[in-house]
């Protein structure tokens, strides 16, 4: 009983204070979700355009679609950090330097920490599927698999975007790293913020590839495993079991029916709302991540290695740590607030995700029957309005949850703490 109190407080708490900010603050994240949207229809129109011209650079700015996601939600997070008391002690913490440039650590130089968990909550909703197959039916005429209406094909080509080689991903994430690191370095001698720009592309870029990489191989291997004998000779003995089981036989279809379905729903169900809340705490608490600390005795104990080597390759360790810092510190935020907030805000997050269905029964109870070619017309932008109030009322939800989870481990730690550095009072 205990536990079912606190989640109802917590839930009472995290409703009502997500509620008053929309209330608040509606117009802003309104304009700043739908800004997004244009973001991206803009990424998908201008990488039409250019593929025309330029085969390869248009198929590079189909990557640059997520981001209007992405942008629209770091932009409502920080509109609404300073109505909520801990989210705002955390963002007048003074962060530790950045590990390449030395300077105060800034969102932009943690943007890995973002990424990583937000193409899992954009691969999961199957938004990069759509990207993909949007850019293949516009510009990939020549292509016989452009979408798959019919559920009989492999989908969207993934390759003629995404780099479909192993080998070519990890050295792709390699390269990256270093010109990353490089670009870090050359910010730090000459100050100059476009190179923390560029580098946050370099990492969207290969966040990105892999994120594409990884769903172009679950849908390959779910596919080639539907072609081995053993699944269908495990197929005839479960059909033959059914048949055998008589007037029991529909209910227990029925439930293995319900299995299947609720396995293949687990990245809705868990992997999407716990991908958010990374990406809210890194966002809003990226400031109380420490700064990694790594030792390299391999290298010191080296004596036949180069001491310039051994500059280099410690300076990379530390700024790829550094990069990753931010969402670790996000990860052991959620676990020492407990199950209880994480369970909640997944509640929360599935309810969110579900508004665009709401938003299309009320288009539709507005609007009314209407032609095959008007709807196909209005379809892309219903889309987006509907993705755009969905993005306004997960942002709130998701600085109440994050604001919560702060209140559990107290963002003002004390002097020497080893695990959140000290912060300051917002003044």
């Amino acid at each position: 009983m205990g536990v079912v109190r606190e989640f109802g407080r917590d839930a009472a708490d995290m409703f009502i204070s997500a509620g008053r900010m929309l209330v608040r603050h509606w117009p802003v994240l309104l304009a700043l979700s739908l800004a997004g949207m244009a973001f991206r229809g803009a990424a998908l129109w201008t990488a039409v355009e250019v593929s025309d011209q330029v085969n390869w650079l248009g198929h590079g700015l189909v990557i640059l679609a997520p981001l209007g996601f992405l942008l629209a939600m770091i932009a409502m997070l920080r509109v609404l950090r300073q109505d909520l008391p801990n989210t705002a002690r955390a963002g007048s913490a003074t962060a530790p330097a950045d590990a390449t440039t030395g300077r105060e650590r800034r969102l932009i130089d943690v943007t890995t920490s973002m990424v990583v968990p937000f193409f899992a909550v954009y691969v999961s909703a199957g938004l990069l599927t759509h990207d993909v197959a949007q850019f293949l039916n516009e510009a990939g005429a020549d292509e016989i698999n452009q979408v798959d209406f019919y559920g009989t094909g492999d989908g969207p080509d993934f390759s003629r975007v995404f780099i479909n080689s192993i080998t070519l991903v990890v050295g792709l994430v390699l390269v990256a790293w270093v010109l990353r690191f490089a670009l870090g370095r050359a910010e730090k001698r000459w100050s100059f913020l476009g190179f923390a720009v560029l580098g946050a592309l370099v990492e969207v870029y290969w966040s990105a590839n892999v994120a594409g990489y990884i769903d172009g191989q679950k849908a390959a291997a779910w596919n080639w495993l539907q072609t081995r004998v053993v699944v269908a000779r495990t197929t005839e003995l479960y059909d033959t079991a059914l048949d055998r089981m008589g007037p029991l036989g529909e209910p227990a279809k029925v439930a293995t029916t319900w299995l299947s379905e609720l396995l293949g729903v687990v990245d809705s169900v868990i992997i999407v709302p716990l991908a958010w809340i990374t990406v809210g705490a890194v966002v809003l608490g990226h400031k109380l991540a420490p700064a990694p600390k790594l030792e390299h005795p391999w290298l010191t104990r080296a004596n036949a290695i180069p001491k310039p080597v051994v500059r280099s390759v410690a300076g990379l360790t530390e700024d790829v740590a550094s990069r990753f810092s931010a969402f670790f510190a996000g990860l052991r935020l959620m676990a020492r607030a407990g199950l209880v907030p994480m369970l909640l805000f997944g509640l929360a997050a599935l309810l969110a995700l579900r508004v665009p269905y709401l938003v299309s029964a009320v288009w539709r109870l507005v609007v009314g029957p209407v032609p095959g070619d008007t709807y196909v017309a209005w379809a892309p932008i219903e889309g987006a309005i509907a993705d755009a109030v969905m993005m306004t009322v997960l942002a709130a939800l998701l600085a109440a949850g994050v604001d919560r989870m702060l209140s559990r481990v107290n963002p003002v730690a004390p002097q020497g703490s080893p695990d959140l550095p000290t912060t300051a009072e917002p003044a």
